[in-house]
């Protein structure tokens, strides 16, 4: 190697280590709604008013209950001191707080208000955004038709204003409409890139995760699933950054479907799980019955047709109160397939045709081909062959409709014309820095700083493919929820879900108490249970056995709990059970419910072996004390129901012990007993209530408590 070419070398090398220091400067993070929310009680007139318009934006997806109450003060402040544009803007985000929340009618309120007051005012980005919103309705009431429409007039005053942040919005919205509804892929996937394209420019990273999720969608409804999780994960890195969880809960959705139809089940049901816990903290009415609805499917694919009976029914009774066509269609689809594997075809039949109708009334291309080829094979099942046959030709008219012959090449192309304007760009860049370089020195300096600018560029790739591969080390952290042996969720799910569980807890008991009444479902329950002799089964048939025995119970208390509640593997053979939306007056049932699952379930060994066990049950409720909501963490709470299983244990296992908080007697509790001892004197002194298995009336103790029903009980 020449002086010169080792000289060019370590140049290389310290400009890279110096582009990547530079680059992996810690960045401190800033929460612009926090600090606004602080400055909020000092504001007053039309600073107040602006301030809470721009928080009912912030709020409208994950508390939109939140931004409503902040939209309702700004409109009378904006009634007091005019700010048309921000009061337009108010409305408009009034409307989506709406629709999150399923009311409809109130979201078509604020978006046709917006739109007219828009208009008076002349404010054509306000006119294009009310646009935008009652397309968004329309598409969600099962009007595609109209949507397009909508979305398209926002589209003109956008491309007309310059507007590029909304005309990116409106493109997403077309795209969207185009793959979900009227099936056109090659349309929706040139929305979609030409969308992401002004994204990327603009740097918004919440939009440019939303168009890279709607690409995913176009991708799994084309049946590239790796091309499509390909885009989901990189929209969940993106959208857990944000921190913006009703959007994390639709990307693991999409997550799900996918799994789903590349037929891979077990991870499909993670996913969808996961969704459905964060829709169920966030009171998404319409999003909580779509979970419903895929994990019904789910099951119905894996043969349990009651879970999945279970899991359509409750769905439906969600989406009879929401005027969601495409999603009631969607659930009647699922009932026909579980009536029609039930063998019970006619009624299979009822639910196909609900299902076509709803279809036809949107009228949506896709769910029309789904609904009849339903109807088909409940047709077939019950020997109607000729029926069945014209129905199948009916699905395979609409089919060849949505998927032509040349529609993977148009695809093929769109994707070579979105790279090629990609390295378009890239190389504009690099010749404009080049000019630069020209102008600031002379030959010589000009050959060095040429060469420092490759050195540069090589270090901006090397890190660019450095930060992949980092975020796709904290994906796989981040989506490392379950447990590796038994499938249910593990510590880490615990700490990263509490805090929205924690905040729909209190704020029932708060809403309730300024209302005077005692909610029935706004506890938490920690139930911690410990196998009994366990180190006896791992030393009778050996650790593989063991783990087997724990793998099929964790299964069995899956099966014993609500779809609201958390199985989680807590460490060796403890599970930590959370019952949300619950009353703490049902612990003891709950926790003779779970015992009662364990000690008749039967564990089988690849030799046939049958292995049974036993378990103790501690619990606790959060808030432990009424009377001072926010005086114990969820982690003392834990720690007592951790202290009730060991107490358990001591009363001779198979039982269960219950410590619960006497409200109003004694000092309030600001940490969990340090001691068993330290336990047993608060329970002396009346301050604690203990509940067990061996102290309750023998007829309540030997009651049998059916496994309850599945439904998500309301938010």
């Amino acid at each position: 190697m020449t002086h010169a070419r080792a000289a060019l070398l370590v140049r290389t090398l310290i400009i890279t280590a110096a582009a990547l220091a530079c680059a992996m400067r810690p960045v401190v993070a800033q929460n612009p709604t926090a600090d606004l929310e602080a400055k909020l009680p000092a504001l007053k007139g039309l600073e107040r008013a602006r301030a809470l318009a721009k928080l009912v934006d912030a709020h409208k997806l994950d508390e939109p209950e939140r931004a409503l109450r902040y939209g309702s003060e700004a409109n009378k402040l904006f009634s007091i001191t005019p700010d048309p544009v921000a009061n337009i803007s108010a409305l408009n985000e009034m409307g989506w707080a709406s629709m999150t929340l399923g009311r409809y009618d109130s979201a078509s309120f604020y978006a046709d208000s917006a739109r007219r007051f828009a208009e008076r005012a002349g404010d054509k980005a306000g006119q294009a955004r009310a646009l935008s919103n009652l397309g968004s309705l329309a598409q969600r009431m099962g009007d595609p038709t109209n949507a397009v429409q909508l979305f398209n007039q926002a589209l003109v005053l956008q491309r007309a204003a310059g507007n590029d942040r909304e005309l990116a919005n409106s493109l997403n919205n077309l795209g969207f409409v185009y793959s979900t509804d009227l099936a056109d892929y090659a349309r929706s996937l040139s929305l979609h890139l030409e969308s992401l394209s002004i994204r990327q420019r603009l740097g918004d990273k919440a939009a440019i995760a939303l168009s890279l999720n709607n690409i995913g969608i176009v991708y799994d409804r084309l049946h590239q699933y790796d091309q499509a999780l390909s885009y989901f994960n990189r929209a969940f890195a993106l959208r857990r950054e944000l921190g913006a969880k009703a959007r994390m809960a639709a990307t693991l959705n999409n997550i799900g479907d996918t799994y789903f139809d590349a037929k891979d089940y077990a991870n499909a049901l993670v996913y969808q799980r996961r969704a459905l816990e964060i829709r169920a903290a966030l009171d998404d009415r319409s999003a909580i019955a779509l979970s419903h609805r895929n994990i019904g499917l789910i099951y119905i694919a894996m043969n349990q047709l009651d879970a999945a009976r279970r899991e359509l029914q409750t769905a439906l009774a969600i989406s009879d109160q929401l005027p969601d066509k495409g999603l009631a269609a969607q659930i009647h689809l699922g009932m026909s397939q579980v009536e029609r594997a039930s063998g019970v075809p006619a009624k299979a039949e009822e639910q196909a045709r609900a299902a076509l109708a709803l279809a036809t009334a949107m009228p949506s291309r896709e769910l029309i081909r789904q609904s009849t080829e339903e109807l088909a094979s409940d047709q077939e099942a019950q020997g109607r062959l000729a029926s069945a046959l014209e129905e199948f030709k009916r699905a395979k008219v609409v089919s060849d409709s949505i998927f032509t012959a040349n529609t993977a090449r148009r695809i093929a192309a769109l994707e070579q014309m979105y790279s090629d304007a990609q390295r378009g760009r890239e190389l504009d860049s690099l010749r404009r820095e080049q000019a630069e370089l020209e102008l600031r020195a002379s030959r010589r300096a000009i050959q060095r700083d040429g060469a420092a600018a490759i050195a540069l560029l090589v270090a901006i790739v090397a890190f660019g493919m450095y930060r992949r591969r980092v975020e796709r080390g904290r994906l796989a952290e981040a989506l490392s929820v379950t447990d590796a042996l038994t499938g249910v969720w593990n510590r880490r799910y615990v700490q990263q879900m509490m805090h929205m569980d924690l905040a729909a807890t209190l704020r029932r008991h708060r809403v309730s108490a300024s209302r005077g009444d005692s909610p029935d479902d706004a506890d938490l329950i920690f139930l911690m249970l410990d196998v009994d002799h366990f180190k006896a089964v791992n030393d009778q048939f050996g650790h593989a056995a063991g783990d087997l025995v724990l793998t099929q119970l964790a299964a069995a208390l899956r099966k014993a709990c609500r779809d609201s509640d958390a199985v989680v593997r807590w460490g060796g053979e403890e599970f930590l059970i959370i019952g949300r939306f619950a009353n703490r007056q049902q612990g003891a049932r709950t926790a003779e419910r779970l015992r009662q699952a364990v000690e008749r379930h039967t564990s089988v060994l690849p030799d046939g072996r049958a292995v049974r066990v036993t378990c103790s049950i501690g619990f606790a409720a959060y808030p432990f004390d009424l009377a001072a909501l926010d005086a114990l963490g969820w982690e003392a709470v834990v720690q007592i129901a951790d202290e009730a299983a060991y107490t358990a244990k001591r009363e001779g296992r198979n039982g269960w012990v219950g410590f619960l908080r006497n409200s109003g007697v004694g000092p309030k509790l600001t940490e969990a007993p340090a001691s068993h001892d330290e336990m047993t004197l608060l329970v002396d002194q009346g301050r604690i209530r203990q509940e067990s298995s061996w102290t309750v009336r023998a007829a309540d103790a030997q009651l049998s408590f059916p496994t309850p029903e599945r439904a998500q009980p309301a938010v």
